[in-house]
Protein backbone atom coordinates (compact mmCIF):
# COMPACT_ATOMS: atom_id res chain seq x y z
CA UNK A 1 0.00 0.00 0.00
CA UNK A 2 3.23 2.09 0.81
CA UNK A 3 4.88 1.56 -2.46
CA UNK A 4 1.70 2.21 -4.35
CA UNK A 5 0.97 5.91 -2.83
CA UNK A 6 4.72 6.44 -3.14
CA UNK A 7 4.41 5.64 -6.75
CA UNK A 8 1.21 8.02 -7.10
CA UNK A 9 3.15 10.70 -5.25
CA UNK A 10 5.78 10.42 -7.94
CA UNK A 11 3.92 10.08 -11.18
CA UNK A 12 1.56 13.19 -9.62
CA UNK A 13 5.06 15.26 -8.92
CA UNK A 14 5.87 14.36 -12.78
CA UNK A 15 2.78 15.52 -14.14
CA UNK A 16 2.95 18.69 -12.82
CA UNK A 17 6.88 19.50 -13.04
CA UNK A 18 5.78 18.80 -16.83
CA UNK A 19 3.06 21.35 -16.76
CA UNK A 20 5.26 23.48 -15.31
CA UNK A 21 7.55 23.24 -17.53
CA UNK A 22 5.28 23.31 -20.73
CA UNK A 23 3.00 26.39 -19.41
CA UNK A 24 6.76 28.61 -18.58
CA UNK A 25 7.92 27.99 -22.04
CA UNK A 26 4.59 29.11 -23.39
CA UNK A 27 4.68 32.07 -21.37
CA UNK A 28 7.92 33.16 -22.39
CA UNK A 29 7.17 32.63 -26.07
CA UNK A 30 4.44 34.93 -25.41
CA UNK A 31 6.73 37.19 -23.85
CA UNK A 32 8.90 37.33 -27.16
CA UNK A 33 6.72 37.05 -29.46
CA UNK A 34 3.32 38.51 -28.78
CA UNK A 35 2.60 41.41 -31.16
CA UNK A 36 1.11 43.76 -28.05
CA UNK A 37 4.28 43.15 -26.33
CA UNK A 38 6.41 43.68 -28.90
CA UNK A 39 4.60 47.28 -29.62
CA UNK A 40 4.84 48.00 -26.02
CA UNK A 41 8.99 47.51 -26.23
CA UNK A 42 8.72 49.80 -29.08
CA UNK A 43 6.83 52.50 -27.59
CA UNK A 44 9.14 52.25 -24.56
CA UNK A 45 11.85 53.10 -26.37
CA UNK A 46 10.41 55.92 -28.05
CA UNK A 47 9.42 57.55 -24.65
CA UNK A 48 12.87 56.89 -23.11
CA UNK A 49 13.87 58.71 -26.22
CA UNK A 50 11.28 61.35 -25.92
CA UNK A 51 12.67 61.96 -21.42
CA UNK A 52 15.69 62.53 -22.70
CA UNK A 53 14.28 65.70 -25.11
CA UNK A 54 14.98 69.09 -23.89
CA UNK A 55 17.45 68.55 -21.06
CA UNK A 56 20.32 71.14 -22.51
CA UNK A 57 20.47 74.83 -22.64
CA UNK A 58 18.71 76.70 -25.58
CA UNK A 59 20.30 76.84 -28.56
CA UNK A 60 22.79 79.89 -29.43
CA UNK A 61 21.46 82.60 -30.80
CA UNK A 62 23.36 84.44 -33.90
CA UNK A 63 21.56 87.60 -35.41
CA UNK A 64 22.94 89.99 -37.83
CA UNK A 65 22.59 93.42 -39.69
CA UNK A 66 23.24 95.37 -42.21
CA UNK A 67 21.52 99.13 -42.14
CA UNK A 68 22.31 101.29 -44.55
CA UNK A 69 22.88 105.04 -43.75
CA UNK A 70 20.16 107.86 -45.07
CA UNK A 71 23.02 109.67 -47.03
CA UNK A 72 26.21 108.51 -48.92
CA UNK A 73 28.44 110.47 -46.60
CA UNK A 74 27.23 108.27 -43.32
CA UNK A 75 27.74 104.56 -45.23
CA UNK A 76 26.50 101.36 -43.99
CA UNK A 77 26.35 100.54 -40.67
CA UNK A 78 27.19 96.21 -39.92
CA UNK A 79 26.46 94.35 -36.79
CA UNK A 80 26.74 90.83 -36.10
CA UNK A 81 25.97 88.75 -32.17
CA UNK A 82 26.35 85.42 -30.95
CA UNK A 83 24.73 84.58 -27.35
CA UNK A 84 24.23 81.86 -25.17
CA UNK A 85 21.68 81.42 -22.63
CA UNK A 86 21.96 79.76 -19.69
CA UNK A 87 19.75 79.00 -16.24
CA UNK A 88 21.05 78.16 -13.09
CA UNK A 89 22.67 74.80 -12.64
CA UNK A 90 20.12 73.43 -10.43
CA UNK A 91 17.38 73.28 -13.12
CA UNK A 92 19.10 71.01 -15.84
CA UNK A 93 19.94 68.38 -12.30
CA UNK A 94 16.44 68.80 -11.83
CA UNK A 95 15.34 68.02 -15.12
CA UNK A 96 17.47 65.24 -15.48
CA UNK A 97 16.10 63.74 -12.22
CA UNK A 98 12.54 64.03 -13.53
CA UNK A 99 13.56 62.37 -16.51
CA UNK A 100 15.27 59.89 -14.50
CA UNK A 101 11.99 59.16 -12.86
CA UNK A 102 9.92 59.95 -16.20
CA UNK A 103 11.95 56.82 -17.63
CA UNK A 104 11.13 54.85 -14.70
CA UNK A 105 7.03 55.49 -14.69
CA UNK A 106 7.11 54.26 -18.63
CA UNK A 107 8.98 51.41 -17.92
CA UNK A 108 6.36 50.39 -15.28
CA UNK A 109 3.61 51.85 -17.19
CA UNK A 110 4.80 49.30 -19.68
CA UNK A 111 5.82 46.52 -17.41
CA UNK A 112 2.00 46.65 -16.27
CA UNK A 113 0.85 45.98 -19.82
CA UNK A 114 3.04 42.80 -20.24
CA UNK A 115 1.96 41.66 -17.17
CA UNK A 116 -1.70 41.79 -17.99
CA UNK A 117 -1.39 40.32 -21.06
CA UNK A 118 0.78 37.10 -19.47
CA UNK A 119 -1.37 36.90 -17.09
CA UNK A 120 -4.18 36.61 -19.86
CA UNK A 121 -2.69 33.94 -21.45
CA UNK A 122 -1.83 31.80 -18.24
CA UNK A 123 -5.39 32.48 -17.46
CA UNK A 124 -6.45 31.74 -20.61
CA UNK A 125 -4.36 28.34 -20.77
CA UNK A 126 -6.30 27.16 -16.94
CA UNK A 127 -9.09 27.84 -19.17
CA UNK A 128 -8.22 25.41 -22.08
CA UNK A 129 -7.07 23.10 -19.14
CA UNK A 130 -10.66 22.93 -17.72
CA UNK A 131 -12.31 22.76 -20.95
CA UNK A 132 -10.12 19.67 -21.89
CA UNK A 133 -11.18 18.17 -18.56
CA UNK A 134 -14.51 18.66 -19.20
CA UNK A 135 -14.72 17.48 -22.85
CA UNK A 136 -13.05 14.11 -21.15
CA UNK A 137 -15.88 13.50 -18.19
CA UNK A 138 -18.63 14.27 -21.47
CA UNK A 139 -17.24 11.96 -23.65
CA UNK A 140 -17.21 9.32 -21.10
CA UNK A 141 -20.36 9.93 -20.38
CA UNK A 142 -21.46 9.67 -23.85
CA UNK A 143 -19.69 6.20 -23.78
CA UNK A 144 -22.03 4.93 -20.95
CA UNK A 145 -25.03 6.96 -22.84
CA UNK A 146 -24.79 4.99 -25.65
CA UNK A 147 -24.66 2.11 -24.18
CA UNK A 148 -27.40 2.21 -22.32
CA UNK A 149 -29.21 3.61 -25.84
CA UNK A 150 -27.96 0.10 -26.91
CA UNK A 151 -29.21 -2.04 -24.32
CA UNK A 152 -32.84 -0.06 -24.09
CA UNK A 153 -33.01 -0.24 -27.00
CA UNK A 154 -33.16 -4.53 -27.52
CA UNK A 155 -35.41 -4.06 -24.67
CA UNK A 156 -38.04 -1.77 -26.42
CA UNK A 157 -37.69 -4.39 -29.48
CA UNK A 158 -38.20 -7.35 -26.71
CA UNK A 159 -41.07 -5.31 -25.49
CA UNK A 160 -39.15 -4.75 -21.82
CA UNK A 161 -39.48 -1.19 -21.49
CA UNK A 162 -41.45 1.47 -23.00
CA UNK A 163 -40.59 3.97 -25.81
CA UNK A 164 -40.88 6.96 -23.12
CA UNK A 165 -38.42 5.16 -21.73
CA UNK A 166 -36.37 5.02 -24.54
CA UNK A 167 -36.60 8.49 -25.78
CA UNK A 168 -35.92 9.93 -22.42
CA UNK A 169 -32.38 8.44 -23.41
CA UNK A 170 -32.63 10.02 -26.13
CA UNK A 171 -32.92 12.90 -25.97
CA UNK A 172 -30.41 13.43 -22.32
CA UNK A 173 -27.72 12.04 -25.31
CA UNK A 174 -29.22 14.83 -27.55
CA UNK A 175 -28.30 17.18 -24.97
CA UNK A 176 -25.02 15.94 -23.86
CA UNK A 177 -23.90 16.06 -27.55
CA UNK A 178 -24.67 19.16 -27.71
CA UNK A 179 -22.59 20.18 -24.75
CA UNK A 180 -19.94 17.85 -26.19
CA UNK A 181 -19.97 20.19 -29.43
CA UNK A 182 -19.79 23.60 -27.21
CA UNK A 183 -16.89 22.70 -25.43
CA UNK A 184 -15.05 21.19 -28.90
CA UNK A 185 -16.19 24.51 -30.00
CA UNK A 186 -15.09 26.67 -26.97
CA UNK A 187 -11.47 24.37 -27.02
CA UNK A 188 -10.40 25.77 -30.69
CA UNK A 189 -11.31 29.51 -29.87
CA UNK A 190 -8.81 28.94 -26.99
CA UNK A 191 -6.18 27.34 -29.05
CA UNK A 192 -7.06 30.11 -31.81
CA UNK A 193 -6.24 32.90 -29.23
CA UNK A 194 -3.66 31.45 -27.56
CA UNK A 195 -1.59 30.82 -30.74
CA UNK A 196 -2.12 34.41 -31.32
CA UNK A 197 -0.99 35.53 -27.91
CA UNK A 198 2.25 33.70 -28.79
CA UNK A 199 3.03 35.25 -32.19
CA UNK A 200 2.26 32.30 -33.88
CA UNK A 201 6.00 30.90 -32.96
CA UNK A 202 5.14 27.78 -30.91
CA UNK A 203 2.17 25.26 -30.87
CA UNK A 204 -0.06 25.53 -27.65
CA UNK A 205 0.90 23.02 -25.92
CA UNK A 206 -0.75 20.12 -24.62
CA UNK A 207 -1.67 20.35 -20.93
CA UNK A 208 -3.46 18.22 -18.67
CA UNK A 209 -3.07 19.07 -15.59
CA UNK A 210 -2.98 22.79 -13.67
CA UNK A 211 0.83 23.62 -12.63
CA UNK A 212 1.44 22.61 -8.63
CA UNK A 213 1.62 26.11 -7.23
CA UNK A 214 2.29 26.90 -3.29
CA UNK A 215 0.41 29.19 -1.43
CA UNK A 216 1.59 32.10 -0.35
CA UNK A 217 0.88 33.48 3.36
CA UNK A 218 -1.17 37.06 2.89
CA UNK A 219 1.10 39.48 4.95
CA UNK A 220 4.19 38.19 2.87
CA UNK A 221 2.23 38.36 -0.50
CA UNK A 222 1.20 41.98 0.26
CA UNK A 223 4.95 42.59 1.28
CA UNK A 224 6.32 41.30 -1.66
CA UNK A 225 3.92 42.41 -4.44
CA UNK A 226 3.52 46.35 -3.19
CA UNK A 227 7.75 46.05 -3.68
CA UNK A 228 7.73 45.03 -7.39
CA UNK A 229 4.21 45.16 -8.74
CA UNK A 230 3.97 47.96 -11.27
CA UNK A 231 0.06 48.92 -10.21
CA UNK A 232 1.75 49.71 -6.64
CA UNK A 233 4.86 51.18 -8.18
CA UNK A 234 3.09 54.10 -10.44
CA UNK A 235 1.52 55.94 -8.37
CA UNK A 236 4.46 56.35 -6.03
CA UNK A 237 6.94 57.18 -9.15
CA UNK A 238 3.84 59.72 -10.23
CA UNK A 239 4.15 61.08 -6.50
CA UNK A 240 8.06 61.42 -6.43
CA UNK A 241 7.80 63.22 -10.19
CA UNK A 242 5.68 65.85 -8.44
CA UNK A 243 7.90 66.59 -5.69
CA UNK A 244 10.64 67.21 -8.21
CA UNK A 245 8.67 69.47 -10.81
CA UNK A 246 7.69 71.47 -7.55
CA UNK A 247 11.66 72.19 -6.77
CA UNK A 248 11.29 72.94 -11.00
CA UNK A 249 9.25 75.20 -10.45
CA UNK A 250 10.78 77.23 -8.11
CA UNK A 251 14.06 77.63 -10.27
CA UNK A 252 11.71 79.61 -12.59
CA UNK A 253 12.14 82.50 -9.74
CA UNK A 254 16.03 82.31 -10.18
CA UNK A 255 17.60 84.79 -13.17
CA UNK A 256 18.99 83.70 -16.67
CA UNK A 257 22.18 84.63 -18.01
CA UNK A 258 23.00 85.20 -21.55
CA UNK A 259 26.85 85.65 -22.93
CA UNK A 260 28.41 85.75 -25.63
CA UNK A 261 30.30 87.93 -28.79
CA UNK A 262 28.64 91.16 -30.65
CA UNK A 263 30.48 93.27 -33.26
CA UNK A 264 29.11 96.53 -34.81
CA UNK A 265 30.90 97.54 -37.98
CA UNK A 266 30.78 101.16 -39.32
CA UNK A 267 32.69 102.91 -42.31
CA UNK A 268 36.59 103.45 -40.74
CA UNK A 269 35.40 101.94 -37.57
CA UNK A 270 34.81 98.89 -35.96
CA UNK A 271 33.50 97.71 -32.26
CA UNK A 272 33.54 94.63 -30.73
CA UNK A 273 34.01 92.71 -27.71
CA UNK A 274 31.92 89.96 -25.20
CA UNK A 275 28.42 90.44 -24.50
CA UNK A 276 26.57 89.94 -21.55
CA UNK A 277 22.86 90.11 -20.00
CA UNK A 278 20.13 88.58 -17.20
CA UNK A 279 16.68 87.94 -17.70
CA UNK A 280 14.60 88.75 -14.20
CA UNK A 281 11.94 86.37 -13.60
CA UNK A 282 9.21 89.32 -12.63
CA UNK A 283 5.48 87.47 -13.60
CA UNK A 284 6.59 84.89 -15.92
CA UNK A 285 6.40 82.34 -13.00
CA UNK A 286 3.44 83.65 -11.61
CA UNK A 287 1.29 80.51 -9.37
CA UNK A 288 3.41 77.84 -11.20
CA UNK A 289 4.86 76.70 -7.41
CA UNK A 290 1.64 76.50 -6.19
CA UNK A 291 0.14 74.88 -9.20
CA UNK A 292 3.05 72.13 -8.78
CA UNK A 293 1.88 72.47 -4.76
CA UNK A 294 -1.56 71.36 -5.41
CA UNK A 295 -0.92 68.65 -7.96
CA UNK A 296 1.67 66.91 -4.89
CA UNK A 297 -1.03 67.21 -2.74
CA UNK A 298 -3.45 65.68 -5.20
CA UNK A 299 -1.36 62.97 -6.02
CA UNK A 300 -0.45 62.33 -2.31
CA UNK A 301 -3.99 61.56 -2.63
CA UNK A 302 -4.40 59.89 -5.34
CA UNK A 303 -1.03 57.59 -4.16
CA UNK A 304 -2.61 56.58 -0.97
CA UNK A 305 -6.01 55.72 -2.21
CA UNK A 306 -4.65 53.71 -5.02
CA UNK A 307 -2.56 51.76 -2.65
CA UNK A 308 -5.02 50.99 -0.20
CA UNK A 309 -7.56 49.83 -2.76
CA UNK A 310 -4.99 47.35 -4.11
CA UNK A 311 -4.12 45.97 -0.95
CA UNK A 312 -7.73 45.64 -0.43
CA UNK A 313 -8.18 43.86 -3.69
CA UNK A 314 -5.05 41.42 -3.23
CA UNK A 315 -6.88 40.95 0.44
CA UNK A 316 -10.53 39.76 -1.40
CA UNK A 317 -9.20 37.71 -3.53
CA UNK A 318 -7.07 35.89 -0.86
CA UNK A 319 -10.10 35.54 0.50
CA UNK A 320 -11.60 34.18 -2.15
CA UNK A 321 -9.02 31.70 -3.25
CA UNK A 322 -9.19 30.37 0.19
CA UNK A 323 -13.34 30.15 0.02
CA UNK A 324 -12.69 28.26 -3.38
CA UNK A 325 -9.97 25.55 -2.18
CA UNK A 326 -12.67 25.11 0.69
CA UNK A 327 -15.57 24.43 -1.65
CA UNK A 328 -13.49 21.98 -3.41
CA UNK A 329 -12.55 19.76 -0.56
CA UNK A 330 -16.16 20.14 0.70
CA UNK A 331 -17.48 18.89 -3.09
CA UNK A 332 -14.46 16.28 -3.13
CA UNK A 333 -15.94 14.86 0.30
CA UNK A 334 -19.82 14.91 -1.10
CA UNK A 335 -18.45 12.71 -4.31
CA UNK A 336 -16.34 10.18 -2.07
CA UNK A 337 -19.10 9.78 0.49
CA UNK A 338 -21.51 8.72 -2.56
CA UNK A 339 -19.76 6.14 -4.15
CA UNK A 340 -18.99 5.84 -8.01
CA UNK A 341 -22.03 5.96 -10.58
CA UNK A 342 -20.87 2.06 -11.29
CA UNK A 343 -22.86 1.15 -8.75
CA UNK A 344 -25.93 3.19 -9.83
CA UNK A 345 -25.97 1.27 -13.10
CA UNK A 346 -25.17 -2.09 -11.14
CA UNK A 347 -28.96 -1.01 -9.34
CA UNK A 348 -30.45 -0.01 -12.79
CA UNK A 349 -29.45 -3.11 -14.23
CA UNK A 350 -31.18 -5.26 -11.44
CA UNK A 351 -34.39 -3.58 -11.70
CA UNK A 352 -33.76 -1.95 -7.94
CA UNK A 353 -34.41 1.93 -9.37
CA UNK A 354 -36.65 3.20 -11.91
CA UNK A 355 -34.98 4.81 -15.14
CA UNK A 356 -36.12 7.95 -13.68
CA UNK A 357 -34.57 7.74 -10.59
CA UNK A 358 -31.60 6.57 -12.47
CA UNK A 359 -31.56 10.17 -14.19
CA UNK A 360 -31.94 12.16 -11.25
CA UNK A 361 -29.56 10.31 -9.46
CA UNK A 362 -26.78 10.90 -12.55
CA UNK A 363 -28.05 14.69 -13.30
CA UNK A 364 -26.98 15.34 -9.05
CA UNK A 365 -23.44 13.50 -9.47
CA UNK A 366 -23.20 14.98 -12.42
CA UNK A 367 -23.93 18.67 -11.32
CA UNK A 368 -21.43 17.74 -8.20
CA UNK A 369 -18.37 16.81 -10.62
CA UNK A 370 -19.26 19.85 -13.21
CA UNK A 371 -18.80 22.07 -10.06
CA UNK A 372 -15.30 20.46 -8.95
CA UNK A 373 -13.95 21.46 -11.84
CA UNK A 374 -15.40 24.29 -12.15
CA UNK A 375 -13.87 25.06 -8.81
CA UNK A 376 -10.29 23.78 -9.52
CA UNK A 377 -10.09 25.98 -12.63
CA UNK A 378 -11.12 28.84 -10.24
CA UNK A 379 -9.00 28.47 -7.86
CA UNK A 380 -5.90 28.65 -10.03
CA UNK A 381 -7.05 31.43 -11.70
CA UNK A 382 -7.67 33.54 -8.49
CA UNK A 383 -3.87 31.83 -7.29
CA UNK A 384 -2.46 33.06 -10.80
CA UNK A 385 -3.87 36.69 -10.57
CA UNK A 386 -2.86 36.42 -6.88
CA UNK A 387 0.52 35.75 -8.05
CA UNK A 388 0.71 37.70 -11.52
CA UNK A 389 3.44 39.81 -10.43
CA UNK A 390 6.24 36.30 -11.14
CA UNK A 391 5.54 37.13 -14.12
CA UNK A 392 7.55 39.58 -14.86
CA UNK A 393 10.83 38.76 -12.55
Amino acid sequence: MLKRFIIILFLTFMTSFVSSQGLQEFLNKVSDNNPEILAYRKLLEAKKIEARTGLTPSNPEVTAGYMPGNSDAIGIKKTWSVTQSFAFPSKYLLQKKISKNTIALVEQEVNYGMLLILLEAKTSMFDLIYNNKVLNVLEKRKEGYDRLRTAWGTMLENGETTILEYNKIILELSALNLEITRRETEIGILKEKLLYMSGGKIPVPEIDYYPDTSEPELDKLISEKSGVHPAFLIPETEYLISLEEVKLSRTGSLPEFQIGYASEIIPGETYSGPVGGITIPLWANSNKVKTAQASVIHLAAVRDAEIFKLKSRIRNEYANMKALKKSMSEVENILESNGEIKYLDIALSNGEISLTSYFSYLEVAFRTEDLLLELKNEYHNSLASLLDYELIK
